[in-house]
């Protein structure tokens, strides 16, 4: 690869980094990860974003098309796929030519029938926990570009990074609002049985194993009724 082409390539990437890593939620990130993926990564005209969670089951997350969700979904329900295999941990997984691919027979075929004529699959993993795979998908025209591994590899780092990053982010606030809501919920019980913080927690504890409820959803139900209540009350 020329100075040329690693300059350019370096500056796509920068670009598309920038625009994915505007502070947003995670559920937004995941959303605009699509559509800079096609517009980074020359060559292909459908993109996939597919995420294991933590019991390792695999979803789409986000998707240009109606078309490349049933794809992935293929892959999901007969195990394999590109998708599949980056995710597990295969890294970049090109396919060229859907016609003369014998990977995958079950899934190979499906593409074709969808009009597939070449897909690449990009391995995301990162410290945070995520775990995933950018898909992009080509129906015009044969082949992929010569520059388009380098890019999606690349571009694939800032994702899973800037994935985890958010992901991090959005399990803080999650923390935080748990936190208020238990401490809003303590203080209502508090003033209801006029018992102390410690009794006050006990009482949830015991409500949240004996019903098998989150002890989070046990305190917003305390909280919600309260609310009510007093509006009731006010109105």
């Amino acid at each position: 690869m020329t100075q040329t082409s690693t300059t350019r390539i370096a500056a796509v990437v920068a670009e598309a980094a920038r625009r994915i890593n505007v502070p947003q939620s995670l559920q937004e990130r995941l959303a605009a990860i699509v559509p800079v993926a096609l517009s980074a990564v020359p060559g292909f005209d459908h993109a996939s974003l597919s995420m294991a969670d933590h019991n390792g089951q695999v979803r789409t997350r986000s998707a240009s098309s109606g078309l490349v969700e049933k794809l992935d979904l293929y892959q999901y329900k007969t195990n394999e796929g590109p998708c599949l295999e980056a995710l597990r941990g295969s890294g970049l997984v090109l396919v060229p030519s859907v016609r003369d691919e014998a990977r995958w027979p079950r899934y190979i075929a499906r593409a074709a029938e969808a009009g597939i004529t070449a897909q690449m699959a990009v391995h995301l993993r990162d410290d945070a926990g995520v775990r995933g795979a950018l898909n992009l998908y080509r129906t015009t025209g044969d082949g992929i570009d010569p520059e388009a591994p380098d890019l999606a590899a690349l571009f694939a780092a800032h994702v899973a990074v800037a994935l985890g990053r958010a992901h991090t982010e959005e399990q803080l606030n999650t923390a935080m609002e748990t936190r208020k809501m238990i401490g809003q919920a303590l203080g209502i019980l508090m003033e209801r049985y006029k018992i102390d913080e410690v009794r006050a927690f006990g009482f949830l504890t015991r409500a949240s194993q004996n019903s098998n409820f989150k002890l989070r959803d046990i305190a917003r139900e305390i909280v919600t009724q309260a609310n009510t209540r007093y509006s009731a009350e006010d109105a």
